[in-house]
């Protein structure tokens, strides 16, 4: 009998063409080398984090700590990027921790405006990620977060060690100094591919000239039911739109334990196997958009 599993991607790509300013970001930097003329720059891509280590006084916090004000970043996400009409999925664990690993390459203006974004200052969110991706790290990996950064090689630009070394401390994530041509748009989506299991194949089809760094996060969730829902749980239903039209769909039938409801709507809870994640689901009442 076929199983169902709970299979989810979300993906955040931001192509940066940043404008470097004193007060702006201080990430890239001028190198003011001219020892090699373009003709000699190399063509091989750079991990920028070899060689680099997390600092093991890095400290961690309680997660619970700061939960009122990711929620409420989670929910002003979430209104910002509603669209009449459009059925939009956004993740703003991505989004954040993209985001916060950014931030920590800029200063002045800039920052002020990323962490009023927030909701948390990024000597906050810092140790938050750390510990979040500790958490992650512990048993079967159900939900994988990972980002990565790629900066143009180009002789104007240099990569400022302490970003590096924040990185290291509280993100992880993978840094490649590389040029922006076709080859680097395929190792860009085989690392893609390979965070997300195959899920999602590629994300970019062209690298714009003019942009200096690219920002992926790659956000994968597989995990089974606790009870899982076998092939004669699942039906043919009728599914009612908002605006009252129905259409027939493939639904999961179950008896669940947790039910949820408010003024406005109506929903359930579903863990997952382990009893670390849960599925939610909440359906506004009739009326109510």
């Amino acid at each position: 009998m076929k199983r169902r599993h709970a299979r989810s991607i979300a993906l955040l790509l931001l192509v940066c063409m940043l404008t470097l300013t004193a007060s702006g970001c201080s990430m890239l930097s001028e190198s003011g080398s001219s020892s090699k003329d373009a003709g000699e720059a190399t063509q091989a891509l750079i991990d920028l984090m070899e060689g680099m280590k997390a600092s093991p006084s890095a400290e961690t916090v309680d997660l619970a700590q700061y939960s009122g004000e990711l929620t409420d970043f989670a929910l002003r996400l979430f209104k910002a990027a509603h669209e009449d009409g459009e059925n939009t999925l956004v993740s703003p664990l991505s989004v954040l921790s993209s985001l916060a690993l950014c931030a920590n390459g800029a200063k002045g203006r800039t920052l002020t405006q990323m962490e009023d974004v927030f909701g948390v200052g990024i000597g906050k969110l810092d140790p938050y990620f750390r510990s979040y991706l500790k958490l992650l790290a512990g048993g079967k990996k159900a939900l994988r977060l990972a980002n990565s950064i790629w900066f143009t090689n180009d002789e104007s630009f240099g990569v400022e060690p302490a970003f590096l070394q924040a990185n290291a401390d509280y993100f992880g994530a993978d840094a490649y100094q590389v040029p922006f041509e076709r080859q680097t748009l395929k190792k860009i989506n085989e690392w893609v591919s390979r965070e997300t299991d195959g899920m999602v194949p590629e994300i970019l089809d062209k690298i714009d000239k003019q942009s200096v760094m690219i920002l992926v996060n790659a956000l994968a969730f597989d995990a089974e039911w606790e009870n899982v829902y076998y092939k004669d749980a699942v039906k043919t239903w009728k599914f009612i739109g908002e605006d009252g039209t129905m259409s027939d769909c493939e639904m999961m039938f179950s008896d669940e334990n947790w039910y949820l409801e408010n003024a406005k709507s109506t929903g359930f809870m579903k863990p997952y196997a382990g009893g670390k994640y849960s599925f939610v689901a909440v359906l506004p009442k009739e009326g109510i958009s």
